[in-house]
């Protein structure tokens, strides 16, 4: 068997362990969708929505997004000795300690002064939405990933049984969700926690302030990178608060589900093409794959935009069909975001992550300001425009900067830009019928 079968063979079986660990943490948001719009009403899936929006911009100022850093500095080498590995690990829970302590004594100044829904439930979840990363990062990093996929399959089978039990069986409602998120994870860390044994590895007289320094300057870039995707991803919620309440939320929070399908896809590719492309030492194997990668993510994106309407017919109540006509643009956008993901594997193996925080920035700013301008003329079809035109900048800025030399690849413009187009034809066409 030569050496290319062998690599073949191996990114295979890194493929499928990683797309049943994925399954977990991305399809779920999918798969309850038709539950929750049966059990919950349009104000209280709003309500959801948002303190897990809020929860996803505060975990990585509160974790330090070390957990990055922690898989980027275990895979580093060949060979890392187990009490390099000690080190690490050790020095990443105790920056991610550190932060979480700090985070607690703010928001209790916070909750002193004013009132905060669900403040129990969103402390905890907080903890464990930075936990549950950097643990299953210590798996990645250790190339551990069937514990990492039956630990994906746990998270899955317990948030669901949960949801089931505290929505439907007690009638807890938007607290039945908390409370069943709440148990899942930790379910999941202690599982990591106890069959990796990575309470082992925790030992004090391993604090190293230049290893929590050298590994935060990698991951604290990433920290402005995380909350700009935010923006291009969540920040608008706030937005269709203001300008159209919370049922506008509880639709679009529908609506935006619905491309968990797509990133579920993503991740079980993008995860494996991390592994491989940052352990080597070219970009041979980086350029062959980003065209291929370019036209599956986006032929599956424009599918899955024309089946919006039938999905959303057999799996939401009737009330929430409208939101299918939003997704065409999210699919579109979160297919945008996966590339510009590949691209940014260059940044990350250059250790160059302030430039993946600067160019989503840029497509951030552009996203709100368009969000705040279309809210008030076409609702929340202006949202799903705004969240495609976001990643659509993030993904062209990284492509022309990495690409100097040979930005000008007429294929590559063309395969990216006439789906928007078409997109955007369609919905002035309709708005012009509307007019008349």
């Amino acid at each position: 068997m030569n050496i290319s079968s062998v690599l073949k063979k191996k990114m295979f079986k890194e493929t499928l362990t990683y797309s049943i660990g994925s399954f977990g943490s991305k399809i779920l948001s999918f798969l309850l969708v038709p539950f929750y719009t049966y059990f919950l009403t349009k104000k209280e899936l709003g309500e959801y929505d948002l303190l897990l929006t809020t929860i996803s911009l505060f975990a990585p100022l509160v974790s330090l997004q070390i957990s990055d850093a922690t898989y980027r500095w275990l895979i580093d080498k060949e060979y890392i000795s187990e009490n390099d590995k000690a080190k690490i690990m050790t020095n990443s829970i105790i920056t991610l300690c550190i932060g979480y302590l700090i985070f607690c004594v703010g928001f209790s100044i916070y909750v002193f002064f004013n009132s905060f829904q669900y403040q129990g439930y969103f402390i905890i979840l907080i903890f464990l939405n930075c936990l549950l990363p950097l643990l299953q990062s210590i798996l990645r990093g250790q190339g551990n990933t069937k514990q990492f996929a039956i630990n994906g399959i746990l998270t899955t089978f317990l948030i669901v049984v949960f949801n089931i039990i505290f929505i439907y069986l007690l009638k807890l409602n938007v607290e039945g969700v908390f409370i069943a998120n709440i148990v899942a994870y930790a379910v999941a860390c202690i599982m990591i926690l106890y069959k990796v044994k990575i309470i082992q590895y925790f030992k004090f007289e391993y604090w190293d302030p230049k290893l929590i320094k050298s590994m935060a300057s990698y991951s604290l870039p990433l920290i402005p990178n995380l909350m700009s995707w935010w923006a291009i991803s969540s920040a608008s919620k706030f937005i269709i608060l203001h300008y159209m309440g919370a049922e506008g939320n509880g639709l679009y929070a529908v609506a935006s589900r619905f491309p968990a399908l797509l990133l579920v896809i993503n991740s079980v590719l993008l995860l494996p093409l991390q592994d491989r492309i940052l352990k080597e030492e070219n970009d041979a194997t980086f350029n062959r794959l980003l065209g291929k990668f370019i036209m599956f993510e986006m032929a599956l994106a424009f599918t899955l935009g024309i089946l919006s309407p039938i999905m959303t017919k057999i799996l939401v109540s009737k009330e929430y069909f409208e939101t299918w006509q939003y997704m065409p643009y999210l699919y579109l956008g979160v297919g945008f975001n996966a590339i510009a993901g590949f691209l940014g594997l260059k940044y990350q193996k250059e250790k160059n992550t302030l430039k993946i925080t600067l160019t989503t920035l840029l497509g951030a700013v552009i996203s709100i300001v368009l969000s705040i301008v279309l809210i008030q003329y076409i609702g929340l079809q202006g949202i799903s425009i705004s969240f495609l035109i976001g990643f659509l900048i993030v993904l062209l800025v990284r492509y022309i900067d990495i690409y100097k030399k040979d930005v000008f690849n007429f294929k590559f413009f063309i395969i990216i830009l006439l789906p928007v187009v078409s997109y955007l034809s369609i919905l002035l066409i309709k708005q012009a019928i509307s007019c008349f």
